[in-house]
Order: structure tokens, then sequence, then C-alpha cells
């Protein structure tokens, strides 16, 4: 509780958290629930399938999310108290996003007609991304309305859980799950945008083409470094369904997705802090990197005792999403709950600290060297020992990134923030 004084002189870090921590929960049961139905539908190749899939649409959404939910997220966070400065951000973020929605919607067709062999995969993929643009949660994450962000995701899921068990039948065709995720996207892209338009009254305006894409340029260097990062997740399925099988990249993301679900618990206090801790810094950058220091430490604490709960319980956590192939899944958790550690760490320092201080330079180096040692080590530990390998080039690049992010850390603590903005 003295920690969260400390942070914040008034309510809205703790009401965040909090219920950040309720919704999130809420969030995890239902994860906890659809994906052994999902697993159960699909079978294990048809989950890797889907897998394959979401990692090509996830691209695309990735590009149109450009850099926003960090960039523009501090400029909101800044600029929060100054009505026409926030509007003209938003707006220029908006029509940023309606650009690159045209671009990516024209590549993912194209895409979809000429190359795929699930073209209805890709065309629905198309109705996710359009969802995913009705969905500003940057804007909302900025003015420290986080848990209205968490509500809306909560909404997403709940539908689609809806979807799953009223419509999906045994040997259901793998189109079918991404045009109900389309379709839950969509339905709450637009609750999204019409509680953006109505309630906080933010008009939309059609900006300056010229200044609409001095403004993608300005932010370029952050999603250079998004995508570099977005790239680096999708290489080890990537190798996997390369040299191997559906089958196998179905059980390496079983396990995958476990570690990622406890993640979740990690990410409440870690969303409510960023855009205040933007404020912090923009305003006293020794005073920031107390309140940092303060939160590295709460963040490990808890990341240990989620850690070893895990490694406790972790054959009856397996079981009850799948049944099949327990002792290599069990194998493969292990490692990747040793990568836990070492990315809720990472994830710290990099979200809390370098792109706060607007520190792009050093953050696509970082990225960057993550990328080379996925591919180097990926490439002759999948080849050679498979799933086994994919989980240890994940540690492995996990522990470079993290020494990295350390160094970049202790060599910039002491300079002068360097905050972005657009003109």
């Amino acid at each position: 509780m003295r920690f969260i004084k400390k942070i914040k002189p008034d309510n809205i870090l703790l009401i965040n958290s909090s219920s950040l921590f309720l919704i999130y929960f809420f969030n995890f049961f239902i994860s906890i629930i659809i994906l052994p139905k999902l697993i159960s539908i699909f079978g294990l190749r048809g989950w890797g399938e889907i897998t394959f899939c979401q990692i090509i649409i996830n691209y695309f959404i990735w590009f149109i999310d450009w850099s926003f939910p960090q960039h523009s997220c501090k400029l909101i966070s800044i600029n929060e108290k100054d009505p026409e400065k926030r509007n003209q951000i938003f707006n220029k973020t908006i029509n940023s996003q309606f650009i690159l929605f045209f671009i990516s919607s024209l590549l993912l067709i194209i895409y979809a007609l000429t190359f795929s062999s699930n073209k209805y995969v890709f065309l629905y993929g198309v109705l996710i991304i359009f969802g995913s643009l009705l969905q500003p949660y940057w804007y909302l994450n900025g003015r420290e309305k986080l848990y209205e962000t968490a509500i809306f995701q909560l909404v997403n899921k709940l539908i689609f859980t809806f979807c799953i068990y009223s419509f999906f039948k045994e040997n259901e065709k793998i189109d079918q799950y991404f045009l109900f995720f389309g379709i839950s996207n969509l339905i709450v892209g637009i609750l999204c945008s019409l509680r953006i338009k109505f309630y906080y009254l933010e008009k939309i305006n059609f900006e300056n083409i010229k200044k609409t894409f001095n403004f993608i340029l300005s932010s370029s260097e952050l999603f250079i470094s998004s995508i570099i990062g977005n790239f680096t997740t999708s290489v080890i399925p990537f190798l996997i369904g390369s040299f191997y099988s559906l089958d196998r990249l179905g059980i390496y993301n079983i396990a995958e997705r476990i570690k990622n679900i406890t993640i979740q618990i990690i990410n409440p206090i870690s969303h409510s802090l960023f855009p205040r801790i933007s404020k912090y810094y923009f305003v006293n950058k020794k005073e920031g990197n107390k309140i940092l220091k303060k939160y590295l430490l709460l963040v490990i604490s808890i990341s240990i005792l989620i850690f070893v709960f895990i490694n406790l319980f972790m054959t009856e956590i397996i079981q009850y999403f799948t049944l099949e192939n327990l002792k290599e899944i069990n194998q493969i958790l292990k490692i990747l709950m040793l990568s836990f550690l070492s990315n809720i760490i990472y994830e710290v320092i990099i979200n809390q600290y370098i792109i706060v201080n607007g520190l792009y330079q050093q953050l696509n180096n970082v990225k960057l060297l993550i990328l080379f040692s996925c591919i180097a080590l990926g490439i002759p530990l999948i080849f050679k020992f498979g799933i086994i390998g994919a989980a240890t080039t994940s540690l492995i690049y996990e522990l470079v990134g993290l020494s990295y992010a350390i160094k970049i850390f202790l060599s910039t603590k002491n300079n002068e923030i360097s905050i972005i903005e657009s003109k």
C-alpha cells in the first residue's frame, strides 16, 4: 500500500490496478475454459493450423497498430489536460490507422485470393483488423481509463466464447473460428468508438494527408522496434511449422499459451503504470527512476510466486487443457517458465523506461539483437531438438535481451528524457 501511495497522489492508479485485476481474473477464467474447448473441437493439428494463420493475420493487426499503443498513449497522457492538443493527437492517430488499414486490407485480400488455400480465413481476417482499428485503446489508456479497455476486451472474449459454445460443432472448419473472431471484434470496436465519440466527446476530423504521413513517420522508429519484436515471437512457431508439423506446433502452442496466461496476472499493474510513469519521467527523471525500481521489485516478487505455483502444480494445470503429449508439454513449459521470469523483467525495462524515455534507437538495437539471436539459435536447435529446442531458444534470447536492456538502463539513467511529440 505504501508503494501505491508513493507513486499515486490520487486514486486513479489504485482504481485502475484493482479493477484490472478483477477484470483480468474473469478474462483469465474465460481463457482456461475456452482453450480446452477449442482444442477438443479442432484437435492438435487444427489448433496448430489456427495458430499458423493467426500469425499471418497478426502481422496486419500489428501494421495498423503501428506504434500507437505506446507513442500515442504517451502523448495523450502528457497532454491529457489540454483538450485541443489531445484531440489533434487523437485525429492524427485515427487518420494514420485508416491509411494503414487500407494498405493492409488490400494486401491481405490479395494474399487470400492468390496464395492461400484457406482464402476465407484471411478474408475474415480483414474483418478482424477492421474491428481492431475501431478499438483505440491507446486513447483510453493514455487517459488512464485502463479499466474501460479491460472491460471491452472482456466483452470481446465473452461474445467469442458465446459463439463457440453456441455454434461450433466437432470437426468444425477453422474459417468459422476466424469469422466469429471477426464478428466479436467488430461489435466491440463499434461500442468502443461510440464510447469515445459520445462520452469523451472527441471530434473526428480528416487531417491533412501530409500531416498524417508526417505523424506516421515521426513514430516509425518505435514501429520498427515493435514489428521486429512481433516478428521475433512468430519466428519459433514458423520454424516449428516448417521443420516439423502443425501437430508439433499445436503442442508447443499449448505450453506457450499457459505461460502467456500467467503473464496476464502482471499486466494490470504494468498497463496501469505506463501512462502515469510517462508523466513522472516527463516532469522529473530522478523521481521516475525511483518509481521504476520500486515497481520492478514488486513485479519480481509477484513473478517468483507465480513461477513457484506453476511448477508445483504443472502436471495438473496441463491436464486441464489436454491429456495428450503430457510429458512433452511438461518439459517445454518448465523451460518457458524460466523465460517467463526473464521476460517479465525485460518488459518492465522496455515499456516503463526505454519507451517512456524515447530511447527508440536503443530499443531497435535490443530488438534486432534478440531477433538475430532467435534466428541464429532457433534454426539449428529446432532442427536438431524439435520443440524442446524451440523452448530453449526462447529462454536464451530472452536472457540476451534482458542483459542488453539492463545495460541500456545503467548507461542512460542519468541522461535527459527524450519525449518525441508530433508537430
